[in-house]
């Protein structure tokens, strides 16, 4: 059955279809230190069309659109989106760039939706049933592709930031597997000389880091 993305406006919600990139679906995280902590993945949809990312895109801006003419009534779609900056939720992959100015390895030639949640979101085989425990980690990978379930919120309190869109993540439907992305990528010049001497001293002792999330 070949997936067509869509927007409800009477019910506000989205689906979409992503390929998943930093995917943290299973434990909430921060984005940033000190910054609230969600169910989180980036959702990867490609301009040139691969798996009708077009049509994704297109359907994210029409959600977008209705809920900015519903809480900001009048406002020019394009411009309001750009002044919003980082509080609203659809990127560009291209701008998406390491410290160099490189563009983030996958990033180019996208657009991504923060796709964030409070609540866990609910995880569906392709068939629409519930996924066990055991198949969580096979399926929901960054660079597998899922159908994306959610909609958007308005934020007008400036004593939380301001105006802004963002996302409530409600559930991921596995859609097909995919090249999985692992790490983000290292050039050459991060890789220390630790010289060739193999017998030298690891420095010994406790560490009063903890226990180290990797």
């Amino acid at each position: 059955m070949a997936f067509k993305p869509s927007f409800d406006p009477k019910t506000g919600r989205f689906k979409i279809l992503v390929r998943l990139s930093y995917f943290n679906g299973f434990r909430k995280t921060a984005s940033v230190e000190g910054g609230s902590l969600k169910y989180r993945t980036n959702g990867l949809m490609y301009k040139d069309d691969r798996e009708g990312g077009l049509a994704s895109i297109k359907v994210v801006n029409a959600a977008l659109k209705d809920i900015i003419d519903k809480t900001w009534p009048g406002k020019d779609f394009a411009q309001f989106v750009k002044a919003l900056k980082d509080r609203a939720p659809l990127f560009h992959g291209d701008d998406y760039t390491t410290e160099d100015g490189d563009i983030r390895e996958h990033y180019e030639g996208t657009r991504y939706l923060k796709l964030t949640s409070d609540k866990k979101p609910k995880y569906k085989r392709r068939n629409g049933q519930d996924c066990d425990e055991e198949e969580l980690e096979e399926l929901f990978v960054s660079g597998h592709w899922a159908v994306a379930y959610g909609h958007f919120y308005a934020i007008k309190d400036k004593a939380k930031g301001g105006n802004g869109v963002f996302t409530t993540l409600d559930a991921l439907q596995y859609f097909k597997k995919d090249e999985q992305f692992v790490g983000g990528g290292i050039s050459d010049d991060d890789i220390d000389d630790l010289g060739d001497d193999e017998d030298d001293d690891l420095g010994g002792g406790s560490s009063d880091d903890g226990d180290l999330d990797i």
